[in-house]
């Protein structure tokens, strides 16, 4: 009856608390989301939005609009995930969200041993960024989720677990890789690589700089750590990640980690997540303690 897209970005200004970041998140402009949000209002003859200083809000006629958008979105998921099953011809699905940097150990250490034991369950395995990552369980679009970085006030039910500090990635002939840690302010003599700023790792990044009175500024910027890895390894700068992310290059000696000295560097933290409300597959709980179990072990060394 309604025009669901109008309704879909209702729903997320509901859910990012604002219409620019909901603009932000869906990678539209915030003209579009007024836009469409004003012709809904009219369409129903009711206001949807209400300014509340200098912020937006749900009125009570779009918080049940978002509502039923999102029950609706929640029926159809568990719906094509059922479809999924049928037409994989498995015993069930699961879907599990990994950031960048964690990929190949969940691969090897979880993944390989769940599908020895759950031969015929569908896994689907996606990658991305924190911010996307905590709307997609929001959502109930994937099962759980490996992430890294500073995890705000979401609502979730995760386990938290030390990963090892955030390190300056340089060549071995880099003049900070003879150092066995490197301030802040060292690095701001240094050309820089930063990921795009959905990612968690550089939220840390940018709250050590400003925790510091420095400003971050990159000359190169990735939406992959594959890509800062290469231009790390090419000698054009000084990539951000934790030690386990370049294991390999530094096994070959490509590459230097050299860790950060500042608290947040030391305190970070990755973190397994799920959907507080939503009750797991037996599939997908196994494969929960089975990531837990393993990041437990990694802490523990």
């Amino acid at each position: 009856m309604w025009p669901e897209k109008s309704i879909s970005y209702l729903y997320e200004v509901g859910v990012q608390g604002g219409i620019r970041r909901a603009a932000d998140m869906l990678g539209v402009n915030p003209s579009v989301i007024s836009r469409q949000i004003a012709l809904l209002s009219r369409t129903m003859q009711l206001p949807l939005l209400e300014r509340r200083g200098r912020s937006v809000v749900l009125t009570e006629a779009g918080r049940m609009l978002a509502e039923d958008y999102a029950q609706t979105s929640a029926r159809r998921n568990k719906l094509s995930r059922q479809l999924s099953d049928m037409r994989h011809m498995r015993g069930g699905s699961v879907s599990l969200r990994v950031g960048q940097g964690m990929v190949e150990d969940v691969i090897q250490h979880v993944i390989r041993e769940f599908s020895v034991a759950w031969p015929g369950v569908f896994v689907d395995i996606m990658s991305g960024d924190m911010q996307t990552t905590l709307t997609l369980i929001a959502r109930g679009e994937v099962d759980m989720a490996v992430a890294f970085g500073p995890m705000g006030s979401a609502a979730l039910k995760r386990h938290s677990f030390h990963r090892g500090p955030i390190c300056a990635i340089v060549q071995p002939e880099h003049p900070v890789a003879r150092l066995s840690q490197v301030t802040v302010e060292a690095l701001t003599h240094h050309r820089l690589i930063a990921m795009s700023d959905n990612f968690g790792l550089q939220h840390h990044i940018n709250a050590m700089f400003k925790s510091e009175g420095l400003i971050f500024t990159p000359h190169y910027c990735c939406n992959l750590f594959s890509s800062a890895i290469a231009l790390s390894q090419a000698g054009l700068g000084i990539a951000f990640m934790t030690a386990h992310t370049v294991k390999m290059p530094l096994r070959q000696g490509s590459l230097v980690a050299v860790p950060i000295d500042h608290r947040i560097a030391q305190e970070s933290q990755c973190h397994l997540l799920r959907s507080a409300d939503r009750r797991l597959t037996p599939a997908a709980h196994f494969l929960w303690q089975l990531l837990s179990k393993f990041f437990n072990a990694v802490e523990a060394r």
